[in-house]
């Protein structure tokens, strides 16, 4: 009798185990993968200017769908399902002074990171010439 409870509960720890280990499994295999080599972002992102806004610290305009204009330094890293950037905001200070635009910039210089959703970008563009 006792080693029949005790069975039943090592069938029930193992299959609670089982279970457990398939649900961790489901969240690592939907994790997000961020690439920061542009070599590799552009075989996920292929746009002119993801190797440009990724080797080069510059002063670029990305136009969103409804029309904002969001200030970046340079694209950190892409998600390796092509959803996803990371980038370096540029500061209020470091945007050019427009009459037609106003620029989405970092609260302070110390808070530049930032992650958008490639799908909202319409158009990028360098906001100033050297």
């Amino acid at each position: 009798m006792l080693a029949t409870v005790l069975s039943i509960i090592a069938v029930g720890t193992g299959l609670a185990s089982l279970w457990l280990s398939n649900e961790q499994w489901k969240k690592v295999k939907a994790k997000i993968g961020m690439l920061s080599d542009a070599g590799k972002a552009i075989e996920i992102l292929p746009a002119w200017y993801t190797s440009r806004m990724m080797m080069d610290q510059w002063y670029f305009g990305l136009v969103t769908t409804d029309g904002h204009t969001i200030a970046i330094g340079n694209i950190t890293a892409i998600s390796d399902d092509g959803k996803w950037m990371d980038v370096e905001l540029l500061t209020a200070d470091e945007a050019p002074n427009s009459e037609s635009t106003v620029f989405i910039t970092a609260v302070a210089n110390d808070r530049r990171s930032a992650s958008i959703q490639i799908e909202k970008i319409v158009m990028a563009y360098e906001i100033v010439t050297s």
